[in-house]
C-alpha cells in the first residue's frame, strides 16, 4: 500500500508547476491540450446534430473522448517524466562503456532518420506538395516520438530490466583538489548475458570515478580495464597499474587523463628500468611523495618523487606488508571494543567497527538478516545501551559479496557500499547526498 501512495504522489507531483522551465512548458501544453479534447468533442458533436457530418451516438463520442483523455495523460505524464533531470541524465555518459555502446547507437539511429527524413521533406517543398511550415510541424513530431522512444529505452535498461553486481574494486583514494575533497574509487560492474553449456556467463566492465566528497556531484570519469589497479595519490598523480599491458601510468586527479607514463618515469628514474611490478599487492604509498614497491629482483624500494632519488632498504617491507607491533596493539584494541558491543548488543549480527573520536559511543555497521548482503551504519550509546540512529547503505541484491569502505571528518561520516556512495550526519544519522555509480549521479526520491 506504501508503494502504491508513494507512486500517486510522486505522480500528482508531476502534475504541479514548478521551478523547472522546461517542465512547466511541457505541463502548459499538456493542459492545453486537455482542454482542447472536450472543446474538439463538443464541436464535433454540435455538427452532428447540424447535420454538418455522419451522425453518432452520443455515447460513443463521450467514451472516445475519456479515452483520448486518459491516453494523452498516461502519455503526457510519461513525457513530463522522461523531461525531468533525473530522467535527463539518462541521455548522458557515465562513463560505463555499455551505457557509450547504447548512446553511440540511438544517436546513430537519431541522425540516420534525420538524414532519410529531410531531404524527403525538402524535396516535396521544392515540388510545392506541402508548405514549409507542415514540414517543420512533422519534424517536431519526429523528434518528439523519438526522444519519448528512446527515453523509454533508457529508463527501461537503466530502472528495470539489467540486473548488475556493482561493487568496489580498489581502496576509495582522498584527493585535496583546491581544497576540495574528491574520492576516487575504481568500480566493477557485472552483468548477466546468459548460460554457455550449462554455466552461467556476465559481463563485467569496469570504471574510475572522482565524486566531490562535500557536494556528492560527479568531477569526472572514464572507463577502465579488469587488471587495471587504482593504488593511490602521488606528487605525479593518481598511480595506475595495468598487470595485463605490463605498464603503468598517472591519472590527473583534476580530469582522470593520462598525464605521466612509465617511459616518463623511467626517463626520471632509469635505475627502475625492468624492476617494476605490475602487481597492486606490491605497491604502497604513504604520502604523496614517497612510493613503496617490491621489485622484480625480490628488492625493496622507495621512489621519493620529491628528492628525485630511488632507495633501496629491506626495511620498506613493512610498508608494503604492515603486520608491525602498532598494528597488532591497533588489532587487540578493536578485539576488546567488539567484545563490549556483542556483550551488550547480541542481537547485532555480523559487526564491523567504524572509528569514532567518542569514549562512550562506536559507530558501526551489522546485518539486519543473515541472508541480506546489506549492511545498516548504526551510532551506538554505550553506556545506555541503545542504538541512537540507523541508517540502510543499500547496495544491489545480485551482489555476491558486501562492498563497504567508511571515511569520517568532524561533522560527516561517507561510506561506499559498491553501487552507492553516502554522506550521513554524525549527530542525526541522516543521508545528505545519495550517490549512484551505475548512473552517475545523486539518487532522487
Amino acid at each position: 500500500m506504501e508503494m502504491i501512495t508513494a507512486f500517486f504522489e510522486k505522480w500528482l507531483m508531476l502534475l504541479k508547476f514548478n521551478t523547472n522551465m522546461i517542465h512547466n512548458i511541457a505541463l502548459a501544453l499538456l493542459y492545453i491540450r486537455l482542454l482542447y479534447l472536450p472543446l474538439k468533442s463538443f464541436n464535433l458533436v454540435g455538427k452532428k446534430k447540424a447535420g454538418e457530418t455522419a451522425p453518432s451516438s452520443t455515447t460513443k463520442s463521450l467514451k472516445r473522448l475519456i479515452m483520448a483523455l486518459l491516453l494523452n495523460l498516461l502519455l503526457g505524464s510519461a513525457l513530463l517524466k522522461f523531461l525531468q533531470p533525473s530522467s535527463l541524465a539518462n541521455w548522458l555518459p557515465t562513463g560505463w562503456r555499455f551505457d557509450y555502446i547504447m548512446l553511440a547507437v540511438i544517436g546513430g539511429l537519431i541522425l540516420l532518420s534525420l538524414l532519410i527524413y529531410i531531404p524527403r521533406q525538402f524535396y516535396r517543398i521544392r515540388k510545392k506538395e506541402q508548405s514549409f511550415g507542415k514540414v517543420l510541424w512533422k519534424f517536431s513530431w519526429l523528434l518528439l516520438m523519438e526522444f519519448f522512444l528512446f527515453s523509454s529505452l533508457l529508463w527501461g535498461v537503466n530502472e528495470l530490466f539489467v540486473p548488475n553486481r556493482i561493487e568496489l574494486d580498489s581502496p576509495v583514494v582522498m584527493y585535496d583538489l583546491e581544497e576540495k575533497p574528491v574520492s576516487i574509487v575504481k568500480i566493477r560492474k557485472t552483468t548477466p548475458n546468459g548460460t554457455e553449456n550449462g554455466i552461467s556467463t556476465s559481463d563485467t566492465s569496469f570504471l574510475i570515478s572522482a565524486v566531490d566528497l562535500h557536494s556528492g556531484e560527479k568531477v569526472w570519469s572514464r572507463s577502465a580495464a579488469w587488471q587495471e589497479y587504482l593504488v593511490g595519490e602521488t606528487k605525479e598523480g593518481l598511480l595506475v597499474l595495468n598487470n595485463k599491458k605490463k605498464t603503468l601510468y598517472f591519472l590527473n586527479p583534476r580530469t582522470g587523463k593520462k598525464q605521466m607514463d612509465e617511459k616518463d618515469l623511467l626517463e626520471k628514474f632509469p635505475v627502475l628500468a625492468d624492476n617494476l611490478s605490475y602487481m597492486y599487492t606490491d605497491y604502497a604509498i604513504t604520502n604523496p611523495d614517497e612510493i613503496y614497491f617490491y621489485g622484480l629482483d625480490g628488492r625493496y624500494y622507495m621512489i621519493d618523487l620529491a628528492a628525485n632519488e630511488v632507495t633501496e632498504d629491506p626495511g620498506y617491507s613493512d610498508k608494503i606488508n604492515p603486520f608491525t607491533e602498532a598494528w597488532d596493539d591497533e588489532a587487540g584494541s578493536n578485539e576488546k571494543q567488539m567484545e563490549e558491543i556483542e556483550t551488550l548488543y547480541p542481537e547485532l549480527m555480523g559487526v564491523g567497527l567504524v572509528e569514532t573520536q567518542q569514549a562512550d559511543k562506536q559507530l558501526v555497521a551489522y546485518q539486519k538478516k543473515r541472508n541480506d548482503n546489506r549492511y545498516t551504519l548504526a551510532l551506538l550509546d554505550l553506556t545506555k545501551r541503545n542504538i541512537v540512529w540507523e541508517q540502510l547503505l543499500d547496495a544491489p541484491a545480485e551482489n555476491t559479496d558486501t562492498s563497504l569502505s567508511f571515511h569520517q571528518d568532524e561533522k560527516f561520516v561517507y561510506a561506499w557500499t559498491g553501487r552507492y556512495q553516502y554522506k550521513i550526519n554524525k549527530e542525526t544519522g541522516k543521508a545528505a547526498y545519495q550517490y549512484d555509480y551505475k548512473r552517475g549521479k545523486q539518487v532522487v526520491d
